[in-house]
């Protein structure tokens, strides 16, 4: 039926329309689609059903507004109008279909026609995520030893973590040490021929030598307490225990025992 009222839709030159937000074009469709399905199940030529077609439209349009007395009588005078362009027996076959469809729910019709439609809509746009495809059963463990694999696993990542860090400070400490010498060295200002006094020159070794020390001992700290951390993750390692795994063979013993004592 979808596909029908599509193609419908686009004989009649529609333009889309959102069904959730506006009824109208959707029940007018659905009423000039039924038309269709009804003439042709009824044997009518094709010709015969678009003539049916112009007369259930014609007649659905023509009595928007009005009362049922006054939309009966435009029904007859319909057919006294298309009593030569369709057939007796065909236009009598239409009537009918009318009158136990769209005088059936007239006051449905009239309601959705001539009544606009207040809209209280919130749309939101979700995302659908598929779930995962399920892994099959023969990779399963039992639930003791997934946790225990899960908490394995978590650890270790905490671990990498811990030494990436490391690296990266590494590197930071350095730049900064690197900056600071810079910078000293920068404040120094000497001329090139200038003569560097003996005291001068221990200050200057002695406070380049406090800067990379402050930040080498900075970073010192820094590794001391990471390798403490990563010391902590591995002892919990250890005080995890592996769960007990029931062999095969301890299996089948057990079973052997039990055909016995019956």
């Amino acid at each position: 039926k979808e596909d029908g009222r599509c193609h419908l839709i686009k004989l009649l030159k529609w333009e889309d329309f959102d069904e959730e937000k506006d009824l109208k074009p959707g029940i007018i469709l659905d009423y000039l689609y039924n038309t269709i399905i009804f003439a042709a199940e009824k044997g009518f030529p094709w010709p015969s059903v678009a003539v049916a077609v112009c007369f259930s439209e014609e007649l659905l349009y023509e009595t928007e507004g009005q009362t049922m007395q006054e939309a009966l009588r435009k029904l007859r005078d319909k057919c006294e109008e298309y009593q030569l362009k369709l057939n007796p027996n065909y236009l009598q076959h239409l009537v009918n279909h009318l009158m136990g469809t769209f005088f059936k729910h007239y006051r449905l019709y009239q309601f959705v026609l001539c009544e606009d439609r207040e809209i209280d809509q919130t749309i939101y746009d979700l995302v659908v995520q598929i779930p995962h495809e399920a892994p099959s059963l023969k990779g399963g463990v039992s639930a003791e030893l997934w946790k225990y694999q899960k908490q394995i696993t978590e650890l270790s990542e905490a671990e990498d973590q811990l030494r990436a860090s490391m690296a990266a400070l590494r590197e930071t400490m350095q730049l900064k040490s690197e900056q600071k010498l810079e910078k000293f060295y920068e404040d120094l200002k000497f001329q090139d021929k200038e003569v560097i006094e003996r005291a001068n020159l221990e200050k200057i070794i002695k406070d380049a030598h406090e800067i990379q020390m402050s930040v080498a001992s900075e970073l010192l700290q820094k590794v001391i307490e990471t390798a403490f951390q990563i010391l902590d993750l591995k002892i919990q390692k250890t005080t995890i225990s592996l769960p007990a795994t029931k062999s095969p063979a301890t299996k089948e013993t057990k079973t052997g025992r039990m055909g016995k004592k019956k």
